[in-house]
């Protein structure tokens, strides 16, 4: 350890355990779905929904003990979204990509993670990892200008990070670096431009930033984490802290989708128990081999895209264990692999909800039905750039074969 302040943070309600956090996301489900229809009307989550989420702890799940966290692991963590995204995928994104990210932000200097947790613990940041704007060094910092699109849950957060480019010294020059930079809220203007076909209630809006000086405290050079050097590495005991980073946004990103893909069975198997069939013999459509065989397929995939969930988890946990044993070694291969990894469950889920939503019969797809929703929502999730199966495909073949990614 290198802790060179007393600072401690008591979390705000002691004897929280996994399986209480668990517990209470399930517990949300049918809340959550009541007010779906309502967050994509305001296309951001509705204020009540981010107050249970405080009060349930959610967003401490990972964040370390010290700072008032409850440092319960990216096992739990990653069990509590895909119950809150079986509820609402927006929700699940939201809390996801607003709450994860005090792993993150463990790679800053301990004077940085002393400045953002403040007094109280409260940190909410969404994190757009694609560099969308520039970071200029002046005395003791950069200064940041951009506009940053896809900042979701930005208008319920206190802080955002963004990836920058530090600009080359010659025009025709690389970037001399990518940073990974913390803002407070107050920093950056929303631009409301988040008008799509699904996931309407996470409120990914743009992020516009204008001249923000940002200490050095508060940015971490990409590059030099992703090799496994990041100046907040040695602060916290628990080697988590410690271990690659993309694997852990793929994680988030994983549970959302097998969240969604839970809540098209829930959808599904409550019209094959209410719904009658329309050709004789009349009966209810959980009778039908045809129904059956298409739950069982679906079934197969989400169950497929869980497992492979967990590989990642438990991979996660063997880096950490690497980190205590002093033997990790970064590889690009590896998180390339685990980006195909990510893709597949994707793609799984995905599958799942196409096959639930072309059987599930036209009244299941009017407006205001959830498998409806659902359609749109995983539809959209597939656009995300983490998603672009065919270029990570790519990536790790060349990461495979030693050669250069083109």
């Amino acid at each position: 350890m290198t802790n060179h302040t007393t600072v401690d943070i008591a979390p705000p309600e002691s004897g929280v355990t996994g399986e209480l956090m668990i517990q209470r996301a399930k517990d949300m489900i049918p809340t959550l779905r009541e007010r779906a229809a309502r967050a994509e009307e305001l296309r951001t989550l509705p204020t009540e929904t981010i107050e249970d989420f405080l009060r349930a702890g959610f967003y401490r799940i990972l964040q370390p003990q010290r700072f008032g966290g409850y440092e319960l692991g990216l096992r739990t963590f990653c069990q509590v979204m895909t119950h809150i995204s079986r509820g609402c995928a927006s929700s699940g994104w939201v809390l996801c990509l607003t709450s994860a990210h005090t792993f993150h932000m463990a790679a800053c200097a301990e004077a940085g993670q002393v400045e953002m947790y403040g007094d109280s613990g409260d940190f909410r940041c969404p994190l757009i990892l694609a560099p969308q704007g520039s970071a200029t060094p002046v005395d003791g910092g950069y200064r940041i200008n951009g506009s940053w699109n896809y900042n979701s849950g930005g208008e319920h957060a206190n802080w955002l990070a963004v990836s920058a480019l530090v600009p080359a010294d010659q025009n025709d020059a690389p970037p001399r670096d990518l940073l990974l930079v913390f803002m407070r809220r107050e920093d950056y203007s929303i631009n409301d431009n988040w008008h799509t076909m699904g996931m309407r209630g996470t409120g990914s809006k743009q992020a516009v930033v204008t001249d923000v000086f940002v200490p050095q405290q508060r940015v971490v050079s990409q590059p030099a984490w992703n090799a496994g050097h990041a100046p907040g590495y040695g602060v916290y005991a628990n080697p988590f802290y410690q271990t690659p980073h993309l694997e852990v946004f793929c994680a988030e990103l994983s549970s959302i989708c097998v969240g969604l893909g839970e809540s098209a069975i829930d959808a599904f198997v409550e019209r094959a128990e209410h719904k009658m069939s329309a050709f004789p013999p009349i009966q209810l459509l959980k009778h039908e081999a045809a129904t059956q065989r298409v739950l069982g397929e679906a079934r197969g995939h989400i169950d497929a895209a869980a497992a492979i969930l967990e590989h990642i988890i438990s991979n996660q946990e063997a880096y950490a264990r690497q980190v205590t044993a002093g033997t990790l070694a970064y590889s690009r291969e590896a998180g390339m692999r685990i980006m195909l990894l990510t893709n597949e469950i994707a793609r799984l889920c995905h599958s799942a909800v196409e096959l639930l939503y072309a059987k599930c019969g036209t009244s299941g797809v009017q407006k205001g039905q959830l498998m409806e929703r659902l359609y749109r929502d995983m539809a959209t999730i597939r656009t995300h750039y983490i998603m672009d199966g065919e270029r990570h495909a790519q990536s790790w073949g060349a990461a495979f074969l030693g050669v250069e990614d083109k």
